[in-house]
């Protein structure tokens, strides 16, 4: 019966135990990887971070749309500064904005400058403090990209 209990608990941990997705940025000062919240459904690319009071360091949350474009975001009932890294299907950083919460309706709308397939959210401050810049590059698993 113990080594039961002893199986049943190793299966159930290390299923706990799996890694979080994650992103790396490849920029000229070094290598940065982000723990990412996938988001893809329609529902949750529109809800996004709104509600939340904290994002943790290192951590955001990666929007995957269905298909490259001019991707836009408002920062209505969010609450916490965001840098938005917009990232193209062949995963190079194309445009970096600094968002506020937006205090009053009508809320301002934050549009990528070039096409994006993917946008990641970070703390406000990320980019810059990581020296990360339009061109950059990123890998990630969480990502397919079809050759």
């Amino acid at each position: 019966m113990r080594t039961f209990a002893l199986l049943a608990f190793i299966l159930i941990c290390s299923s706990c135990m799996q890694a979080q997705p994650a992103l790396v940025i490849h920029s000229a000062s070094g290598d940065y990887r982000v723990n990412v919240e996938v988001v893809s459904k329609p529902a949750d690319l529109q809800m996004g971070l709104m509600y939340r009071k904290h994002l943790a360091k290192d951590s955001g949350m990666l929007f995957i749309f269905p298909e490259e474009g001019s991707q836009s975001f408002w920062m209505k009932n969010t609450f916490i500064p965001l840098d938005m890294i917009f990232i193209s299907a062949g995963l190079v950083i194309v445009d970096i904005t600094t968002m506020n919460p937006c205090k009053a309706d009508p809320c301002p709308s934050y549009t990528s400058k070039q096409p994006a397939r993917y946008c990641l959210e970070v703390n406000a401050g990320y980019a810059g403090s990581h020296t990360i810049k339009i061109g950059d590059k990123i890998s990630s698993d969480v990502i397919k990209i079809k050759k």
